[in-house]
């Protein structure tokens, strides 16, 4: 059995106002791939003006 090794992280996983979020269970999302990062957002939220996140935390 083979592993893929792979140097990068994950995309992070943020709500509608820009904050890092863990998904919850029996709650449904609507997931949208932005800027290098993940937007969950649930039934009654839509996007709010967010920054470029991968900008904001360039290290």
């Amino acid at each position: 059995m083979s592993t893929m090794l792979s140097n990068q992280k994950p995309y992070p996983i943020i709500d509608y106002l820009g904050r890092p979020i863990r998904l919850q269970l029996f709650v449904t999302y609507r997931l949208l791939i932005k800027n290098g990062y993940i937007l969950a957002l649930r039934r009654n939220q839509h996007q709010q003006a967010l920054p470029n996140l991968l900008v904001k935390h360039a290290s």
